[in-house]
């Protein structure tokens, strides 16, 4: 079940100001120089997209790329908790806020894994775990980059990993680590903390080894307060499991529900009622047209775009997007190779991922499709 699981506003007016993409753009990003292998994870509106992908000495790099100005397609090394690792998903740039607040995880030099948060003027700072603990996370951050979310825990992915948000403080230059409200679900004790937006809505889900199904939650911020109450998802009988992965301003989510044999289908859930009370799941269609394989939806806009990925007839995992304007509408998206994945898309509609040719090494890409 396991594997189931400030830029500036010179910069901003040099990213508007610069080459814009045309319609239905591909954008081969290849990798980092020297690097062999690169995927991209997020992409803020004004264009950076931030991943991870080895270097010339084969260790994981948290990096990026802007996509539009005079820099477009120039990368850059976010550097170094202080420690290094070659072993895939332990250093990555997952999220990027549009103040180019970029937050993920990296090794420091104890060889722990924990959460940082990036700024061109910052550098890369640590972002800590919670007390007792080793290891920490960061999977998102909103667009305002005033929320970081992820998880803390004693263990790498271990039987004791807690939800968890960064706020800042006062100065602006450190973060403060909160844990967030499980009332009612104590006993799941592996959970993950995935994306917030502006609103203060974090979306995640959660699991232990003794459950049958992954449980997928929102946390309602509590106003004028750094405190969420957690409310669950809801699921089908047949479709009792369930992860949310991205969440819009507008409070839609987007994720995966499956069935008992763990065959994964785009899930979107839109709120039905005020205050974050409410949601109606609505299942996607998949590129096969049939419930089988994994299909997550990864990534949603303010426009109501989403992508992620679907298996096709013959079970080739394809970059997929569909919208919220119309739940029958799903559609290849455009990425070369034999296989792809989408994983995030911006308010401009340009969208991030990787693809692959044969066994050759995974490469990071982009398109415009709207």
């Amino acid at each position: 079940m396991q594997g189931y699981k400030s830029f500036f506003v010179s910069l901003a007016l040099l990213l508007f100001c610069g080459t814009q993409a045309a319609w239905g753009q591909v954008m081969d990003l290849g990798t980092l120089p020297g690097g062999t292998w690169a995927m991209m994870r997020d992409i803020n509106d004004f264009g950076v997209a931030v991943g991870h992908g080895d270097n010339l000495d084969g260790n994981l790099r948290p990096i990026g790329v802007p996509l539009r100005g005079t820099q477009a397609f120039q990368w850059f090394d976010l550097g170094t908790l202080g420690g290094e690792t070659n072993e895939c998903c332990l250093v990555m740039c997952m999220e990027v806020a549009n103040s180019r607040l970029i937050v993920g995880h990296a090794a420091i030099a104890e060889g722990y894994i924990h959460a940082f948060a990036w700024t061109k003027l910052s550098g890369m700072v640590d972002l800590g775990t919670l007390d007792g603990h080793q290891y920490s996370l960061a999977f998102g951050v909103n667009k305002s980059g005033t929320l970081i979310v992820g998880w803390s825990g004693v263990t790498w992915y271990g039987p004791d990993t807690l939800p968890v948000v960064w706020t800042p403080d006062g100065s602006g230059k450190t973060w403060k680590i909160h844990k967030l409200d499980m009332g009612g679900f104590e006993l799941l004790t592996y959970w993950y903390a995935a994306t917030a937006n502006d609103p203060g809505q974090i979306v995640g889900y959660a699991w232990d080894d003794s459950a049958q199904n992954d449980l997928a939650f929102v946390w309602n911020r509590v106003p004028g307060k750094n405190e969420w109450k957690i409310m669950r998802l809801p699921v089908s009988a047949e479709l009792p499991n369930a992860q949310p992965w991205d969440i819009n301003q507008a409070g839609e989510i987007v994720g995966w529900v499956a069935d008992p044999d763990w065959n994964g289908l785009p899930a979107l859930w839109k709120p039905v009622a005020p205050a974050g009370s409410a949601w109606e799941l609505t299942v996607l269609p998949t590129l096969s047209g049939l419930p089988q394989g994994w299909n997550p939806a990864l990534g949603i806009n303010d426009a109501g775009d989403i992508v992620g990925v679907s298996n096709d007839a013959d079970w080739n995992w394809l970059a997929a997007r569909w919208t919220t304007k119309d739940p029958n509408f799903v559609q290849v998206l455009g990425f070369p190779g034999d296989w792809s994945r989408a994983f995030k898309v911006n308010n401009n509609g340009i969208a991030v991922g990787s693809y692959g040719i044969g066994d050759n090494p995974e490469q990071a890409v982009a398109i415009k499709f709207r």
